[in-house]
């Protein structure tokens, strides 16, 4: 009987902690979701500001290598935490830096951003985003003497902000958060901050009037064989291009590294190169490059090469120091390449340019859980099978490596492997094959 007793009352107990955790979660990631919806909304507000006013300058993207020199300058002398692309900053930051953020971040990165993209710089929104958030949210954490569990979770609650707001997705910013931190092993404890962050930051950024969700009336086809095998078959090559989009940008930071120049001198020189790209393709894959996920996702007859173009035009852009994300780049890649191999595999250009935004995202960012709830609030619920498919299989398919090189190792994508957990993705070695599967291929061994 007393054995009876103490288990009823630590059921009671039990569920008496849990109402006050969510009643404090729902209190601290809506005060500070609000303020972080409210940072994004107001620096891409800016940001669309700046885009707009540039473009009436002529050919506005000759200032590029000036635009890159200042932001750089800006960036390496006044807030050097502001360097990358930032959604990895804010990876970072709370896996390793108890999710501390300067505030100065804040202002420096958002107008190196706006000066870097207005004048052509083809990276993206979110990132920054992320960052600007991230820095609001850490100080608020800070001012309301939080522990540093806490700080950390609710910093984290920055991504699901800059995602939800930057996409009009509510739902895959919240995932986003909890799948960013560690591949293969979602941060679950830290769901309902996110999800409370990224409804409130949404709410207030329609507020103040900005809402501009990615959606598309799709012509969707009925599920089939066929088609299964079809949309399988795009995402395993879309999750070769993440590779190779991850494996472009670092061969250029990489690059750029090696010039003995200070840092906003590179960006000097990768602002050149982006103009002498631009004279000899187009400026179409300058800057955020959305109309070409417009123009993708209508079904339009765009260039089979473009994906590559835009992985060339991003590579240059990031690596040699430019301000800016790599988010937006992934769904621009996404989109293009989708729409490319749709009409190669017999699939509607539209609903292939889809696929191609969730199996991008799913395999570049090791993301899945995103992708396909992305694919749902974009798309229709229609598309839900088919986004978490092409997500899944992209994921799988696009190895151990991600474009946040910050995020952690957490599971394998195969039995084959196993991976020291914990270890950032953007450090070599920690990634190693099953030694039985060594023994069934003897040209492994080696590997």
């Amino acid at each position: 009987m007393a054995n009876h007793t103490r288990a009823t009352e630590a059921k009671n107990v039990e569920i008496i902690v849990l109402v006050i955790s969510v009643a404090k979660w729902a209190a601290l990631a809506g005060v500070t979701g609000a303020l972080g919806g409210a940072a994004v909304a107001a620096f891409l507000m800016l940001l669309e500001w700046g885009v707009e006013h540039a473009g009436h300058i002529g050919p506005w993207w000759f200032m590029l290598p000036v635009a890159g020199l200042i932001g750089a300058a800006l960036i390496h002398y006044v807030s050097p935490e502001s360097y990358g692309h930032g959604t990895e900053a804010v990876i970072r930051a709370v896996n390793e830096q108890d999710g501390e953020i300067p505030i100065r971040v804040a202002p420096i990165k958002a107008l190196a951003t706006i000066i870097s993209i207005s004048f052509g710089a083809s990276a993206g929104k979110e990132g920054p985003a992320a960052q600007i958030a991230g820095a609001v949210i850490s100080q608020a954490g800070r001012a309301l003497r939080l522990a540093a569990e806490d700080r950390t979770r609710l910093t984290m609650c920055a991504l699901a902000a800059a995602f939800g707001v930057a996409m009009g997705a509510p739902m895959a910013g919240a995932l986003f958060a909890i799948e960013a931190l560690r591949m293969g092993d979602p941060f679950y404890v830290g769901i309902l901050p996110a999800v409370i962050a990224s409804s409130v930051s949404c709410i207030v950024a329609r507020w103040l009037g900005w809402w501009h969700p990615l959606a598309a009336a799709l012509p969707l086809p009925g599920i089939s064989a066929v088609t299964i095998a079809q949309v399988i078959a795009g995402a395993v090559c879309l999750g070769l291009v993440a590779w190779l989009y991850i494996e472009a940008e670092e061969g250029a930071a990489r690059m750029f590294h090696r010039l003995r120049v200070p840092p906003p001198v590179r960006t000097l020189i990768g602002g050149i190169v982006l103009v002498l790209l631009t004279l000899g393709f187009s400026s179409e894959y300058l800057g955020l490059g959305e109309h070409l996920i417009d123009q993708a996702l209508a079904g339009a007859s765009i260039p089979l090469w473009a994906f590559a173009l835009k992985i060339l035009f991003v590579a240059v852009t990031l690596g040699s120091g430019f301000s800016g994300g790599a988010m937006t780049p992934l769904l621009v890649i996404g989109a293009t390449a989708g729409n490319a191999f749709g009409r190669i595999l017999g699939l509607a250009p539209g609903f292939g340019a889809a696929i191609g935004i969730a199996g991008l995202l799913g395999g570049a960012a090791n993301a899945p859980l995103t992708a396909a709830a992305l694919g749902l609030e974009a798309f229709g619920p229609a598309f839900g099978i088919y986004g978490l498919l092409a997500a899944v299989v992209s994921y799988t398919v696009s190895g151990h490596r991600s474009i946040n090189a910050t995020q952690h190792l957490g599971r394998p994508k195969s039995t084959a492997f196993t991976v020291d957990v914990g270890h950032v993705c953007e450090e070599h070695g920690h990634v190693h094959i099953d030694p039985r599967i060594a023994r069934q291929f003897p040209w492994l061994r080696s590997k």
